[in-house]
């Protein structure tokens, strides 16, 4: 998760989270393909203001653009229905499953726009301390969330310097399977001697609930408009196409 400086990263993260996931159920809720194609649509330009440059953008869609047409093409050659318009071998793509193909795909971008939006809009830290002060979610299950958030990168790091002291002592594997286990018992061991230490760190310094805050989220009026105006453009395309 990161943040920059669009618009879309100064609003509050809990009422963007609220907002997008609102989009969401209303994705999840329609079978229809034009409601689908048209919050598809809303979400790619929710990805477009993220702040990303262009050939990043289209770089890191890449993955989901395969994972597009993957679901697109699974769910058309071996869907059901009656009017067959194609059959080869056990592959069969008929007038319904290609009409299912496309409303399943389209929906799956359209999370993937919401969900990279999101992550590409938000600070970690700002997002725990929405949370807890618009949410009123408990401090200790936040800062152990932010604490696994922050464990990522650290994780990558341990699995680059593991890989990388395997490849000088000549370490092979015949099996993938072994390779897994030889990564991760000992990034299973670092892990429980730093979720230790960062234990021993939050109680030497008072770690507890009732704390004060360095830095406050709230809720602004642009955050409201922000809302406001999504969900009812949302709805609006939910109800009237």
């Amino acid at each position: 998760m990161q943040e920059n400086d669009t618009l879309l990263a100064r609003i509050n993260p809990a009422v963007k989270l609220g907002t997008l996931l609102y989009v969401m159920m209303l994705l999840i809720t329609t079978s229809s393909l034009h409601v689908t194609l048209a919050l598809s649509v809303l979400a790619a330009v929710g990805v477009c203001s993220s702040g990303w440059r262009l050939p990043v953008l289209l770089l890191r869609l890449v993955p989901y653009g395969l994972l597009f047409l993957l679901t697109f093409w699974m769910m058309a050659a071996f869907g059901k229905g009656s009017t067959e318009l194609w059959t080869f071998g056990w592959f069969r793509i008929t007038e319904e499953s290609l009409d299912h193909a496309w409303l399943i795909a389209t929906r799956m971008l359209a999370f993937v726009f919401l969900s990279l939006t999101f992550v590409a809009t938000t600070d970690a830290t700002r997002f725990v301390m929405s949370l807890i002060h618009q949410c009123h979610l408990p401090v200790r299950l936040a800062y152990g969330f932010l604490a696994g958030l922050r464990f990522i990168p650290i994780f990558r790091q341990a699995i680059r310097t593991i890989r990388q002291a395997r490849r000088v002592r000549q370490q092979r594997s015949i099996w993938p399977w072994q390779t897994f286990f030889d990564i991760s018992l000992p990034l299973f061991t670092t892990s429980i001697i730093r979720s230790e230490q960062i234990a021993i760190a939050m109680e030497a310094r008072q770690f507890r609930i009732d704390r004060t805050y360095y830095v406050e989220p709230v809720v602004t009026r642009w955050d409201i408009v922000f809302l406001l105006l999504t969900t009812t453009l949302a709805t609006s395309l939910r109800l009237f196409i």
